[in-house]
């Protein structure tokens, strides 16, 4: 009955998974359920990047720009409208890009997690840094190797590549919550 009962609940963990399209990272980086030894290794501060990145529940504008209200960045005032530009990376679509806006084949660059650690310039000092083998499963974003980066071997070098990141990208919250520097 406990067999039978693991298998269910399993069963309803991966149709869970599959049904949301903002669990779209978390399938790419965890297959099966069970705990993650990382747990037990990792500062409270890079266990925190690491949930944050593998939930969805980071404030990348992937995820924020869904629930913005219509007061958003000056920026992005004349396109506060569009669910798109409101996703999109503000460090990468600058005012000239968003005047393209109009034109039927442009797409603006989203700001979502592969945007953010692989290709984003705003972060490149801190992709050359990386160790070559954990830097080359980051840039291929291969489904396959993604939960590479969370292996023992990887996992303390991609969350303080990830603390880092976060950290530049917003960097109120490192003053504002000093337990993450534990």
């Amino acid at each position: 009955a406990k067999v039978a009962l693991d298998d269910m609940f399993r069963n309803l963990w991966k149709e869970a998974l599959n049904s949301y399209s903002k669990l779209s990272f978390y399938q790419n980086v965890k297959s099966d359920m069970g705990y993650e030894p990382y747990l037990d290794t990792l500062a409270h501060g890079d266990k925190q990047c690491i949930a944050k990145l593998r939930a969805s529940n980071h404030r990348l504008n992937c995820e924020t720009g869904r629930y913005l209200p219509s007061k958003v960045s000056t920026h992005y005032e004349a396109s506060k409208d569009n669910m798109v530009w409101r996703k999109s990376c503000w460090s990468c679509c600058t005012n000239e890009v968003e005047d393209l806006a109009h034109l039927p084949f442009h797409d603006p660059i989203i700001e979502d997690e592969q945007h953010v650690l692989v290709t984003c310039p705003k972060y490149h000092h801190l992709r050359v840094n990386l160790d070559d083998e954990i830097k080359s499963v980051i840039v291929s974003w291969d489904t396959q190797e993604l939960s590479q980066l969370f292996s023992p071997e990887y996992i303390t070098a991609f969350s303080q590549y990830l603390r880092k990141v976060f950290k530049l990208r917003f960097p109120k919250d490192d003053e504002a919550n000093p337990r993450e520097q534990e």
